[in-house]
């Protein structure tokens, strides 16, 4: 059966069901959460503390399945292709936004496609270079790469990433010539950058936290509106004078279009319950993660938003897919 015959069997099921039973007897089988990044990422850790609890809370198992590779895109195309029963789920991130942007012929669109469930996290990021660094600030790495006539050399989760742009825009911002190196994943960034085979790297605050509390890696700057309150000594890139990076990136579920709209705010609830709980807030802020849990609707918004907004960005610094 194709996806669209299977979309409009569910509507008419849909139209004929109470909405309040259609959501009681959801699910009937195993949950798969499909995660386009690697194992032991952010994303991944807290989306298996959300998959156990959702386990118990639903009767059912709950597994995490990591697609990663192709700039989310294998992961992508196994949900936007599933039957829109709820019953295979994508917990993606800002990259989602960018994909078909970067890549046009990429088989699902980000928006038509999906429809969202909940933006479970906001996570902060940072700027890092290794703890023996000369450079102590944002401005003395500046001055220090004006000085030399060279590139700044920074680590990055792939082209057109989050990660990848922000670079751009300290390079925009400062006037200094910057050189992105790509990489397939944030672990293998942070040992390139322990190793001194890179000079700075973009990273997660919960990827490079570690590091920082032992003292190998110093951050130079956060990409928060305000300062982190895991790391309240780091200045935010707004106070360091470089414009638009005062919002970091999101972590969020989605599911196939068509997905019923009573299991979809079920899921987004339960979620939103969890999150609620006082040792898994405070877990996640403990790894420079703020728990959301907002609306579909809200979420919808943000996604939308996000691919304006990284579509201008995208085009104003050429970014190319390859």
């Amino acid at each position: 059966m194709s996806k669209t015959i299977c979309g409009l069997v569910c509507a008419a099921v849909l139209a004929c069901t109470p909405l309040s039973s259609l959501a009681q007897a959801w699910p009937t089988k195993t949950v798969r959460i499909v995660l386009p990044g690697p194992p032991a990422s952010s994303p991944d850790r807290i989306t298996r503390v959300l998959a156990e609890r959702l386990s118990k809370k639903w009767g059912q198992s709950v597994v995490v399945d990591n697609k990663p590779g192709a700039s989310t895109r294998i992961g992508g195309e196994i949900v936007a292709r599933a039957a829109p029963d709820g019953h295979t789920l994508l917990s993606t991130f800002v990259t989602h936004s960018t994909v078909k942007l970067l890549y046009p012929e990429t088989p699902y669109d980000p928006v038509k496609d999906f429809v969202a469930i909940t933006q479970y996290a906001t996570p902060e990021s940072i700027l890092a270079v290794r703890s023996d660094s000369p450079y102590k600030t944002l401005q003395e790495l500046v001055a220090g790469i004006k000085a030399e006539k060279r590139p700044l050399r920074y680590a990055h989760f792939g082209n057109g990433s989050s990660f990848h742009v922000y670079g751009l825009i300290v390079g925009r911002e400062t006037g200094i010539e910057v050189l992105p190196v790509p990489y397939k994943g944030e672990a293998l960034q942070m040992n390139d950058l322990l190793g001194g085979h890179v000079e700075s790297s973009f990273n997660s605050v919960g990827t490079a936290l570690p590091h920082i509390r032992s003292g190998k890696v110093r951050p130079l700057g956060i990409i928060t509106s305000e300062r982190s309150k895991v790391l309240p000594d780091v200045p935010t890139f707004k106070e360091l004078g470089i414009k638009g990076m005062e919002r970091g990136g999101w972590f969020g579920w989605l599911a196939p279009a068509g997905t019923p709209k009573a299991v979809v705010d079920q899921i987004q609830r339960d979620v939103k319950e969890i999150l609620a709980d006082p040792e898994v807030a405070k877990s996640m802020r403990d790894q420079g993660i703020e728990p959301v849990g907002s609306t579909p609707e809200a979420f919808g918004q943000t996604i939308r938003a996000e691919v304006e907004q990284w579509g201008q960005l995208l085009k104003e610094f050429n970014v190319q897919a390859n």
